[in-house]
């Protein structure tokens, strides 16, 4: 039985649990929705809905991301995702349905996961080399032009745009 345990699908899970949490936690009524971004507004226009809409605890991403290669699609972040820079990880929607998890460390390391049926093995890809913004030494951005491959049978995918994280407990 102990065959079939997939670590990364349990990492995954954890991740996306505590990213959860954290996002929860972090998201209170009391909080004033304002962007630390150097007073530049947002693009979201503080709208409550759709891609790149700012959630009420003052959390926003911007940005898209297109994966090409063995999955055709765009990602977008929605209001109510995971936001988190990091190890936590940015959680999006692909204009075909499919959920994603994309993080992205300081050192230029990536990790992807997606349940998408149309992805071999167990949905997780692995490259580097991406272009990180930091601010106080956390990854509030990051941009992507890179190949990231498949951790069980090497598939490669391709994903291109950038993604920033403005606001939330890291004051990105």
């Amino acid at each position: 039985m102990h065959r079939f345990y997939n670590a990364s699908a349990a990492r995954l899970t954890a991740v996306l649990l505590t990213s959860g949490l954290l996002l929860v936690a972090c998201s209170s009524p009391a909080s004033s929705g304002q962007s630390s971004n150097g007073g530049q507004a947002s693009s979201a226009g503080g709208s409550s809905s759709g891609p790149g809409a700012s959630l009420a605890g003052g959390i926003d991403v911007q940005g898209s991301l297109v994966s090409s290669g063995i999955y055709d699609a765009t990602w977008t972040w929605q209001a109510g995702n995971a936001a988190d820079p990091g190890i936590g990880g940015i959680t999006l929607n692909s204009d075909k349905g499919a959920v994603g998890n994309v993080q992205v460390l300081s050192d230029g390391s990536i990790t992807f996961t997606s349940g998408a049926s149309e992805l071999s093995g167990n949905g997780s890809y692995a490259g580097t080399g991406a272009q990180v913004q930091l601010k106080d030494q956390v990854p509030c951005g990051f941009t992507l032009d890179n190949d990231v491959t498949g951790a069980t049978d090497g598939a490669v995918l391709h994903l291109k745009g950038t993604l920033t994280i403005i606001g939330g407990t890291f004051n990105c």
